[in-house]
C-alpha cells in the first residue's frame, strides 16, 4: 500500500511542514489538502495526521484560501476523511473546523 510506504517514510510530516511553510502559496495548499485526503483513507494514517497538527494545518489553509474553491474542495475532503474516526469529528469542531467549512 503507497498510502502506508509514504507514511512509513515520513510523508506525512513533510506534506505538513511544507503546508506550514508555503501558507500563501495556493497551488502548495490544495495539493497537500489532496495528498492528505488520500493519505487519510488509511486508518493508521489518519491517526498519525491528527497526532501531528494535521486538522489545524488544513483549517487554515482553508481559511487563508477561502476565495479559492479548489482548496475549499480538497480541505473538505480531508476534514471528511479524517472525520471517519468519531473521535476526530471532536478535534475538528474544537479546532473551529465547522465555521471555517460553513464559511
Amino acid at each position: 500500500d503507497n498510502k502506508k510506504a509514504i507514511a512509513d517514510a515520513g510523508g506525512i510530516s513533510v506534506v505538513l511542514a511544507a503546508m506550514k511553510v508555503h501558507k500563501g502559496h495556493v497551488d502548495m495548499q490544495w495539493t497537500g489538502c489532496w495528498a492528505l485526503t488520500n493519505l487519510a483513507f488509511n486508518g493508521d494514517n489518519t491517526t498519525v495526521i491528527v497526532a501531528s497538527g494535521g486538522i489545524p494545518v488544513v483549517l487554515a489553509a482553508m481559511k487563508v484560501h477561502k476565495g479559492h474553491a479548489d482548496v475549499q474542495e480538497q480541505g473538505c475532503f480531508a476534514l471528511t476523511n479524517l472525520a471517519v474516526k468519531a473521535d476526530n469529528k471532536i478535534v475538528i469542531a474544537a479546532a473551529g473546523g465547522i465555521p471555517v467549512v460553513l464559511a
